[in-house]
């Protein structure tokens, strides 16, 4: 049995966090119905990330005056609502909260947006907003990098939701009674960067200039370095007792003492010079039996083509699904089961 197994989730959202919620709940053994709005549902219908979104779930397409009705035999029958839409939106939509817990007070109800003052947003504006963009800087002066993986969205939207989600549905299961989450992406950006936080407490709130501090490549010892190829090894050896290992394999017991060093450059130069001398193939070959907390930089091709990668890939998102070959539903494919399940 699956552990979500007999939940019953109606999807009402569009574009990435809130539906891989759904996704991974669906892959945990709920149920997902996701209900699209004719004539042309989701607007991500015939892209490869509706694909790995939408796998496995329901649809059920109908017209949009139609929601509130079917609403009504839905969510009865549902322990979560998701969605996310700003909230002049729910209310254009009749999904207010007040009104939808009034009728439905063990009803779960998940919505995600950018922002709490219900502004539009996308990954970038979240991490703006947040303070965690800007301290992606490889250099002090440099300017911010954009993301290529959406941690706005994703940590920010889709986990911090599923977070909230479970502990709501525990609560459901003890008491009977549901909760309305709202998960506002930019907040919770802001939630999650306690290593920041860390370093304000730390230095009597100021912070370091990004790229120079203890977690953003200002150590010698948690960096990036550039092999003779342009290609980079991950450096993370932060405790002491891995830098003492690391220099020793490297034959340089004289950078032992520099492995917290923030202001020398020399252990940063020295390191440079050895990690140039090889290239990334080579060591790999060397570094491959160690123990010292020090990775190759793979592309995300080759990540893909690990063994470890092979049962996440072929399998879903959780390896608590067994199934390899879950079908996307066609739009309103399943207006006919739904009508038998919920009678709409």
């Amino acid at each position: 049995m699956q552990p979500l197994e007999g939940l019953i989730v109606i999807e009402i959202a569009r574009l990435l966090p809130a539906p891989f919620v759904g996704t991974i709940l669906r892959d945990l053994g709920a149920t997902v119905v996701k209900v699209e709005f004719l004539p042309r549902g989701d607007s991500l219908r015939g892209t490869e990330l509706f694909t790995l979104l939408n796998r496995g779930k329901y649809s059920v397409a109908l017209e949009a005056e139609k929601l509130h009705e079917a609403l009504s035999k839905l969510l009865p029958q549902a322990q979560v609502l998701l969605t996310n839409y700003r909230p002049q939106t729910q209310t254009e939509m009749g999904l207010i909260p007040s009104v939808l817990l009034q009728k439905h007070p063990h009803l779960v109800y998940v919505n995600l947006t950018g922002f709490s003052d219900g502004r539009p947003g996308h990954d970038l504006n979240f991490l703006a907003e947040s303070g965690a963009l800007d301290r992606l800087r490889p250099a002090p002066e440099a300017s911010p990098i954009v993301p290529g993986f959406l941690v706005g969205d994703l940590l920010g939207g889709t986990a911090s939701a599923l977070i909230r989600l479970l502990a709501a549905l525990y609560h459901q299961k003890q008491s009977g009674k549901g909760a309305y989450i709202s998960v506002a992406m930019r907040e919770e950006i802001l939630r999650w960067s306690i290593a920041s936080a860390h370093l304000y407490r730390l230095f009597s709130g100021t912070l370091p200039p990004p790229s120079m501090d203890f977690l953003s490549g200002g150590m010698p010892s948690y960096r990036l370095y550039r092999t003779a190829d342009n290609r980079y090894l991950a450096v993370a050896a932060i405790e002491e007792k891995f830098w003492k290992e690391l220099c020793e394999f490297l034959g340089r017991p004289d950078l032992i003492p520099y492995g917290r060093s923030i202001s020398d450059p020399f252990p940063h130069a020295e390191m440079e010079k050895i990690f140039a001398s090889a290239t990334w193939a080579e060591w790999k070959e060397r570094l491959q039996e160690t123990q010292f907390c020090v990775s190759p930089v793979y592309t995300f091709e080759e990540a893909l083509q690990m063994p470890w990668a092979s049962q996440i890939w072929q399998e879903g998102f959780l390896t608590f699904s067994p199934e390899t070959s879950l079908q996307v539903p066609a739009l309103g494919e399943h207006n006919e089961w739904a009508r038998q399940r919920f009678g709409i």
